[in-house]
């Protein structure tokens, strides 16, 4: 996951540096009281939310953040321990429905989305807020968590309560978390009468309606120089999402390794400077969480293989950029972007 739009730092001076339009003067921007999900979160609408209805819109951000969190006290967490022990527990509705939506997900990207690999995130040191430098793991460290293949299937329902008979299970919401945070917030925003916004959720971003009759136009940011790529003028309800490899890592014995793992390999994604890596995909679709997903998947995929698992996926407007520096778009967006 990761900012498929301006530098946060031009987002805040700007009311969002992503935006070409429109920038009409009854465009109010609303900022949540401190960083969540590990960045600021901004809001822009076509006039002000009433007080209550704004602090609302963030604790309900602040719940999922707080709570799906696999490192920190929380939901997650407490399932996380349980699953270890060999313990069943009960699930509170919102959190079963994004673990069977993954699971799902887990399926049609044939293993390349993968919530379940918490155990090699944390071996890795991808767990932490700031990542430190480090030696590899040891092959005595990662081996157990390989053989042991976790998966979402390997979780078991009966009614609202999940046990594991793979104690390797360890969940991590990283690459679906914000998705779902930002559908349900635009969710909120409707039944509160809204009939645009657009959302920043570090760089995940999503909008709705058209403020005053013109769309929302979102910047994608080239993710190997400044500036950006293209720009994309949107349709009604959608998330503009975007997995990379440029963004956050760490050094591994002196080398960058990407905070996204391949499930299958137990490894990060090639760096940027091999050959068959992809440096990033964005993907664009009504539903931020599928997105969110998918753009992590597709980017685990790579060059060869992005455009089979999308479709897998079900998300048909996608836009790619590999190691050296050539975009290409699949052919439902390709029409729609304007190349900067």
């Amino acid at each position: 996951m990761g900012a498929s739009v301006l530098p946060r730092r031009r987002w805040l001076a700007l009311a969002g540096g992503l935006l070409a339009a429109p920038l009409w003067p009854g465009l109010a921007r609303a900022a949540a009281p401190g960083p969540l999900f590990g960045t600021p979160v901004d809001l822009l609408l076509p006039g002000r939310l009433p007080a209550g209805a704004e602090a609302a819109l963030w604790q309900g951000l602040a719940r999922i953040h707080q709570g799906w969190n696999a490192w920190k006290p929380g939901e997650l967490l407490a399932l996380n321990q349980a699953l270890r022990q060999g313990q069943g527990l009960r699930v509170a509705p919102a959190l079963r429905q994004v673990l069977q939506q993954s699971a799902a997900l887990e399926v049609a990207s044939q293993g390349l989305f993968n919530p379940a690999i918490g155990g090699l995130v944390g071996a890795w040191g991808f767990h932490a807020d700031r990542l430190q430098p480090g030696p590899r793991p040891a092959a005595s460290v990662l081996a157990p968590w390989q053989a042991a293949a976790p998966s979402l299937a390997d979780l078991h329902w009966q009614g609202d309560r999940v046990h594991s008979r793979n104690p390797a299970v360890q969940l991590d919401l990283g690459a679906i978390g914000k998705g779902v945070a930002i559908d349900q917030a635009l969710d909120d925003l409707q039944r509160r009468g809204a009939s645009a916004a657009l959302l920043n959720l570090g760089g995940n971003l999503a909008v709705m309606g058209a403020p005053g009759g013109r769309p929302w136009q979102v910047g994608i940011r080239h993710p190997m120089r400044p500036g950006l790529l293209a720009t994309l003028a949107t349709a009604g309800r959608e998330s503009v999402v975007t997995s990379g490899s440029y963004e956050r890592f760490r050094l591994v014995d002196g080398a960058p390794a990407v905070h996204i793992l391949d499930p299958q390999r137990g490894a990060p994604v090639p760096a940027r400077a091999t050959a068959t890596a992809l440096v990033s995909v964005t993907v664009v679709h009504p539903s931020a969480a599928l997105a969110d997903a998918a753009a992590t998947a597709l980017l685990v995929a790579g060059p060869a293989r992005w455009p089979a698992i999308a479709a897998r996926l079900g998300v048909a407007q996608v836009l790619v950029v590999d190691a050296q520096g050539r975009a290409q778009a699949s052919p439902a967006l390709a029409p729609r972007l304007h190349w900067v």
